[in-house]
């Protein structure tokens, strides 16, 4: 058995294949920046190629759903979403929160992605005694007890969560995890209550 995650929700683009023991087949971690949906499926070609496998021999397909960039979580979802209409799988995701977490390999960690000023999206976690928090939106003035994700140079390897154990627990849907609205949704609501 075979799967993929992919990340989109960052500065590039990072994806992880591995086996059922979640052995490393093949992975790629790239800063894209604003070049994402030129690149996205010439870099996911030499996935496939370098590991020998096509979209139809992966079984499970993950998408890390953000928050983080709307645009590249976008481009993400819908570039995997043809790869599995393509081979007959479904698509499954996990929020970029919980795979830092996962990728932190921290027992206690509270991860936070920046999403417009001091407004932050949050979650904690206790690994060993098996408690998250709710996802938190909210202004922080301060983020040093936070593991910051996808701000300013800071740009983790997320794909690598499906080599842990403790991926499978936070497996949701496909569905885009967006903490606050978008540039355009903002502009609209002003222009709305301006006229």
């Amino acid at each position: 058995m075979k799967s993929i995650l992919v990340d989109t929700s960052g500065k590039g683009l990072s994806a992880t294949i591995c086996d059922e023991n979640r052995n490393i087949i093949a992975s790629v971690c790239i800063k894209l920046e604003n070049r994402l949906s030129e690149k996205m499926m010439s870099v996911m070609d030499m996935l496939f190629i370098s590991s020998n496998l096509g979209p139809q021999d992966i079984d499970n397909f993950y998408i890390i759903t953000g928050p983080g960039s709307f645009t590249g979580i976008r481009i993400g979802v819908g570039s995997l979403l043809g790869f599995c209409v393509s081979s007959g799988k479904k698509l499954k995701g996990i929020s970029s929160l919980d795979a830092a977490a996962i990728v932190s390999g921290k027992d206690i960690v509270k991860t936070a992605v920046k999403l417009r000023g001091t407004l932050y999206g949050y979650r904690e976690y206790n690994f060993p005694e098996s408690v998250f928090s709710d996802y938190v939106t909210e202004k922080l003035e301060n983020t040093d007890e936070y593991l910051v994700i996808n701000s300013g140079e800071k740009w983790s390897d997320l794909s690598k969560a499906i080599l842990f154990n403790s991926f499978d627990r936070f497996i949701s849907d496909y569905s885009p995890m967006y903490m606050r609205k978008s540039e355009a949704e903002i502009n609209f609501d002003k222009r709305c209550k301006a006229s």
